[in-house]
């Protein structure tokens, strides 16, 4: 049997034939970095206003990040990506100095001290665990994350994903995803880098330019 799949919007018209006997059509959040192309696997969340932590102690708070929505055709075991689509604003900016930082998609977000109303089509919310190793009070401005090893889960009305940020010095962290929903009745989002193909990537981001 054949299907169509359409897609119409401001920028124009995706169209695709789907061939297949017991195919089935998935949507759901994915990494938010494949638009307009793949040119970065890092998002870089700006807090539009700092936490400063004490020495050795631990904060959780919840921000919220861009998501970008994958159509998947399923069917036979496999499963494929046939379009992408977002509508949340799309930009980017520079980590770092301009030698040796790096491209980031750039989102701007207030912080929570729990989970936030969120439009799920356009954004989902991020539970941060910070953890101040260091030995001197700590500002905090924006969090550096590699994509590449997001874990995103969803349900009908939240997107949701988990991070710990470990402070190291005044201007240095690392950053990691966790594997845990926010609620037991989420399901977890097909992702576009699964670890088995980007197996040379670290489990961990190093923020080596400014906290």
């Amino acid at each position: 049997m054949k299907y169509i799949y359409l897609r119409e919007s401001k920028l124009g018209k995706t169209e695709k034939i789907i061939s297949s006997n017991d195919g089935n059509i998935v949507i759901n959040p994915i990494e938010p970095v494949n638009l307009p192309s793949c040119i970065t696997n890092f998002l870089l969340i700006q807090f539009k206003k700092s936490t400063v932590i004490a020495p050795d102690f631990e904060e959780r708070v919840f921000v919220k990040f861009p998501i970008e929505i994958g159509v998947f055709v399923s069917g036979s075991g496999d499963i494929e990506l046939i379009d992408v689509f977002s509508l949340a604003e799309q930009k980017y900016t520079l980590y770092g100095d301009p030698r040796n930082g790096i491209v980031c998609r750039y989102w701007e977000s207030e912080i929570y001290d729990s989970p936030s109303d969120v439009d799920p089509l356009r954004e989902g919310i991020m539970e941060l665990r910070i953890v101040n190793r260091f030995d001197e009070w700590v500002e905090i401005s924006k969090c550096v994350l590699n994509v590449y090893l997001m874990k995103i889960f969803y349900n009908d009305t939240t997107v949701f994903s988990k991070v710990e940020m470990e402070v190291s010095s005044k201007r240095s962290a690392e950053t990691r995803f966790l594997m845990e929903p926010l609620s037991r009745d989420m399901k977890k989002a097909v992702e576009i880098f699964p670890p088995r193909k980007v197996q040379i990537v670290a489990k961990r981001f190093f923020m080596e330019w400014g906290l």
